[in-house]
């Protein structure tokens, strides 16, 4: 019961996100972002109410002399997604991905486990639940006492600079992910770092150094899929449509079903003057997600550029009706 009042919340994200996509009105979107602000309420009351039930559990340990145990289950990293999006120029926010935290390792993995203290498991629980509330400040708060508990827990320092990074401190968070990569063995997460630290650049255009960063993720971890579609954003963003559209590929090898990954793929086709494979990769993406109206835009620029107006207009009209 208590799970399936989450899951109504989200439906009723989804809604709303839906809605937005078609350009409402000013009256709908004030509606819109009313009901979004009561939804922010709700779960500001569910983070409220997880912070007391933390803070009795820990009153009734210290009242009754007793230890609960915190070990984390192992499926509570399963979804948490420290996503770092970026804007990257031509390729906007939510295409430059950071990807979700259980790529490092799997989740019985003594990377996320081998810590000494019941605290720096509490803080960690906590910075894990903040980060994925978009609380950014109290979750750097809970990850520094995580790093001070547990020093020699390195993805713990690995979460803090993340965390800094969307917080825009760049130096801290370079000097933490800097510190990641020389202490860890794991390749995987060595990965992450590089793609980390791939950000940070784009953030400041600084692309060659991104595309260093970006390049070491991918060799690091061959099946990263966001360090390629990162590696190919920045080469898009270069107009380096081949190098693109090569990593791109790559990137839909690992992850067939990606639509973005698609789009893109048939964008960069249609650069390189390739209609056919680009009109192949956004069928293939409109089939994946045929509710977004840049898809049936791009099918009709292709259809265009080949000469069927027929087809054309067809999905060009679509647009016209989807934005109506």
């Amino acid at each position: 019961m208590f799970f399936h009042q989450f899951d109504i919340i989200f439906d009723s994200l989804k809604e709303i996100e839906d809605k937005f996509k078609h350009n409402p009105e000013e009256a709908e979107l004030d509606e819109l972002t009313g009901k979004l602000l009561n939804l922010r309420n709700i779960m500001d009351e569910c983070v409220k109410s997880w912070l007391n039930f933390e803070e009795r559990v820990n009153e009734l340990q210290n009242t009754y002399g007793f230890t609960l145990p915190d070990l984390l289950p192992e499926d509570f990293l399963h979804g948490l997604n420290l996503n770092h999006e970026q804007e990257t120029g031509e390729l906007k926010k939510g295409e430059n991905r950071m990807g979700s935290i259980q790529t490092a390792k799997s989740d019985k993995s003594p990377l996320f486990f081998q810590m000494e203290s019941e605290q720096g498991i509490s803080s960690f629980r906590k910075g894990m639940g903040f980060w994925d509330l978009a609380m950014l400040e109290e979750a750097i708060n809970e990850f520094e006492k995580l790093v001070a508990l547990e020093p020699n827990y390195i993805f713990g320092h690995f979460c803090l600079g993340l965390a800094y990074s969307q917080k825009g401190f760049k130096e801290k968070a370079l000097a933490k992910l800097r510190l990641v990569k020389a202490l860890s063995q794991d390749p995987q997460l060595k990965a992450l770092v590089h793609n980390a630290m791939g950000n940070l650049y784009v953030n400041e255009q600084k692309y060659d150094e991104a595309l260093n960063e970006f390049s070491s993720a991918v060799e690091e971890d061959p099946l990263f899929f966001n360090g390629y579609f990162n590696l190919g954003a920045v080469f898009y963003n270069m107009h380096r449509h081949k190098e693109a559209c090569e990593a791109f590929e790559k990137a839909k090898e690992i992850s067939p079903q990606d639509w973005e990954i698609l789009y893109y793929l048939g964008k960069t086709y249609a650069l390189l003057g390739d209609y056919k494979k680009g009109l192949q990769n956004f069928k293939i993406a409109f089939s994946l997600n045929p509710s977004e109206t840049k898809i049936l835009f791009e099918l009709g620029v292709i259809y265009d550029l080949l000469g069927d107006k027929r087809n054309a207009s067809f999905y060009y009209n679509r647009v016209l009706n989807e934005q109506g």
